[in-house]
């Protein structure tokens, strides 16, 4: 089960409600809290400076509690219903899993984006 399941994102709601549910704009929210979760895991113990970078935003982005940006971390974790402090718990798992000299492997790299959006 994804962690950006409509259930989850709508706990009670049938699978059909949930989908009436996901307007453009919750869409947004989830695919941008979903690309800076891909960008954090897929760049943990990265190689090259350009993934580095990616993850230390993604990181920052994800660990910051500004209320102020309509696009923090925290507001979109608000709008969607997402528990925020259990997301940052599940990211410090991923990063204390993947020791920092680890290379990632091929389907890793493969499924990794070219940049990041945050």
């Amino acid at each position: 089960m994804s962690l950006f399941e409509p259930d989850i994102l709508n706990e009670g709601a049938s699978p059909s409600s949930a989908r009436r549910l996901l307007t453009p704009e919750r869409r947004l929210l989830i695919a941008i809290l979903s690309d800076a979760v891909d960008c954090y895991r897929n760049n943990v113990g990265a190689q090259t400076s350009k993934a580095r970078r990616l993850h230390r935003e993604a990181e920052h982005w994800i660990l910051d509690d500004d209320r102020m940006w309509v696009f923090s971390f925290r507001n979109i974790c608000d709008a969607l219903g997402v528990d925020a402090e259990a997301m940052r718990a599940r990211t410090r798992v991923w990063k204390a899993r993947r020791p920092s000299n680890e290379p990632r492997s091929q389907e890793s790299r493969l499924n990794s984006p070219s940049r990041c959006v945050i």
